[in-house]
């Protein structure tokens, strides 16, 4: 199932509860929260990464007054207009140049999400019993869909707004995003699991590994995927900046 609103995820831990018996949510303790804050160096550069382009562009707009050869209620609309459009110029190449920079972070805090993943499936007196031969094939891509939604977006979101002032919120949306075709995208090749037999311990054992293996062979491939990731939502972004960008030199062609 794809997740994509705060219904979607309700749905899906609910489901996750019925069908494994398992709370995802017994995963966002204090431990898991140190780890996300030594790992996250997100807040560390949006600020220099996003406001400085904002601030320069905004200096720029303050410089074009003396520049431009402006008259009367050209004044006014070089005001009113070219501040807006030089603000959402500033942003606009800011995220882009923020999602060229933060692929690293997301890689870390995606591998670590599977990390998570293997803690859940080591948990396995509490989701073995419910794991079937109808269900053994989905319960990776279920776990982790829960993690990413459940721990993952939740703890960085409220770091990410906590830490930055202003545009707190919009980073969130971006980490939020991306989190979320990830969750949506990545695959787990779980065909090579082994048929599921409920009663033997030995058959038990052997699905864990199973998944086990699999979760390591996922995390191999995580770099390729996260990079496909990225080329995809740069489009958005590249989209956002072109026409910003064009519409702020229209603006300053009419005007000057």
């Amino acid at each position: 199932m794809k997740v994509k609103t705060k219904r979607d995820v309700l749905k899906l831990q609910e489901k996750i509860k019925q069908e494994l018996g398992l709370d995802v949510s017994k995963y966002k303790d204090e431990e898991v929260v140190e780890n996300f804050v030594e790992i996250l160096l997100l807040p560390n550069y949006i600020v220099s990464w996003v406001i400085r382009p904002i601030f320069i562009s905004f200096l720029i707009y303050i410089f074009g007054f003396y520049v431009f050869n402006l008259v009367h209620i050209e004044y006014v609309f070089y005001a009113i207009i070219g501040f807006g459009l030089f603000i959402v110029f500033g942003i606009s190449f800011g995220f882009l140049s923020l999602v060229f920079k933060m692929k690293n972070d997301i890689l870390e805090i995606v591998d670590y999400s599977l990390d998570i993943l293997k803690l859940a499936i080591q948990d396995i007196s509490k989701i073995n019993n419910q794991i079937t031969v109808d269900n053994k094939n989905d319960v990776l891509s279920l776990v982790f869909k829960g993690i990413i939604h459940i721990v993952t977006i939740p703890l960085l979101t409220k770091s990410v707004t906590s830490k930055i002032p202003f545009i707190g919120r919009i980073a969130s949306s971006l980490i939020k995003r991306v989190l979320t075709v990830v969750s949506n995208r990545l695959e787990f090749k779980e065909d090579n699991i082994e048929d599921f037999v409920a009663s033997p311990l030995e058959e038990k054992h052997k699905l864990y590994t199973a998944y086990m293996k699999t979760i390591i062979a996922t995390s191999n491939g995580l770099e390729t995927f996260i990079s496909f990731v990225f080329r995809v939502l740069k489009i958005p972004m590249l989209v956002f900046f072109f026409f910003s960008s064009s519409a702020l030199l229209l603006f300053l062609y009419l005007i000057n």
